[in-house]
């Protein structure tokens, strides 16, 4: 667990730790150049439990994040946030997971995202985090996970829990642009290995203002589209072949800029909105739907949308034509 300024949390989040039903555990706190209590804290919590150790690395977040895992001497390395609480059997069915598939690299949980208010009370998630909630609760599989890895980031970090010996193969959490987790995920998919989750709520994951995806500019929205399209233009068929955009709109304007950028080929984009069709955006023609099957084989489809329910249309489209999904065709968001 690395950790910043988090004495009003941290406690909590410790605690729902030192009671997991999985005894057979040790604790790693990283102190990220706190300037609050929180070195004080976590102090006195080692004190009374000989499970937790605790280090401070005033360099970047990702090297106290790779720090923890180092320091940890377990075959079996999992994560957690020092605002988030874990259910009591979180770690234990985890690791029950991993000893039952020898296959899997890494796993994770199912999440119940509450919104933390200005006076410490639990609401839930509004907005774009109940659609992550049920959108990240749905891929489950490592199939799900693998063909959806482009809509948004698969597996929440705070539930994550993945084999020491993968983490040293992919060289830990690496320090690019945009997230570093998600960066890790894509990754860890890329090179081949097998992650699934538990399916089961085992975290409550709390959104705040003051939490890291809401201040960083890592996190922001930009920088998830740019780290989806670095991961693209890596798949042999994307490069071999070029894209067609299904969508018109601004996620797939953007996803069409970066991909253009990064040298590949755009043949066109695709639209059911009738007014669209048959103009040019950068150059780019916008044909109707009908014209898909004509690329069946000649590119990869990508299906860039950002509203409720479109994303599913795409998918009824597309695979009607003989597109399979997480080979010729990959969806964003």
């Amino acid at each position: 667990m690395p950790l910043r300024n988090a004495e009003a949390t941290v406690a909590e989040a410790v605690a729902s730790l030192r009671q997991q039903t999985w005894l057979n555990l040790e604790i790693i706190m990283v102190d990220h150049a706190s300037e609050d209590d929180s070195p004080v804290i976590l102090e006195e919590m080692a004190a009374r439990d000989e499970r937790i150790r605790c280090f401070r690395h005033d360099g970047t977040f990702v090297e106290a994040a790779n720090l923890a895992w180092q320091s940890a001497q377990g075959d079996l390395i999992a994560r957690m946030d020092s605002d988030d609480v874990a259910h009591a059997e979180r770690i234990e069915k985890q690791v029950r997971m991993m000893d039952a598939n020898p296959g899997l690299s890494a796993c994770g949980t199912l999440v119940n995202i509450v919104k933390r208010g200005g006076n410490g009370s639990s609401l839930p998630p509004d907005g774009g985090y109940k659609r992550y909630e049920d959108w990240v609760n749905s891929v489950v599989t490592h199939e799900e996970i693998f063909v959806q890895r482009f809509v948004d980031s698969p597996v929440p970090n705070p539930t994550a829990m993945v084999r020491r010996s993968v983490i040293e193969s992919l060289g830990g959490y690496q320090d690019p642009v945009w997230a570093e987790d998600y960066d890790f995920w894509l990754r860890l998919l890329e090179d081949g290995y097998r992650i699934a989750k538990v399916n089961e709520k085992l975290l409550d994951w709390y959104d705040s203002d003051s939490r890291a995806t809401r201040n960083l500019s890592r996190y922001d929205l930009s920088r998830f589209q740019a780290a989806k399209a670095h991961f693209l233009k890596r798949i042999p068929a994307v490069v071999q072949l070029g894209v067609v955009i299904c969508g018109a709109g601004p996620v797939g304007k953007e996803m069409a800029r970066l991909l253009r950028a990064a040298g590949l080929t755009i043949h066109a984009f695709f639209e059911v909105n009738e007014r669209q069709i048959g103009n040019r955006i950068s150059g780019i023609p916008v044909l109707e739907s009908a014209a898909l099957p004509n690329f069946v084989g000649h590119a990869v489809a990508i299906g860039a949308v950002g509203q409720e329910g479109a994303r599913d249309r795409i998918r009824e489209l597309v695979s009607n034509y003989s597109f399979t999904e997480g080979k010729d065709f990959f969806c964003v968001a």
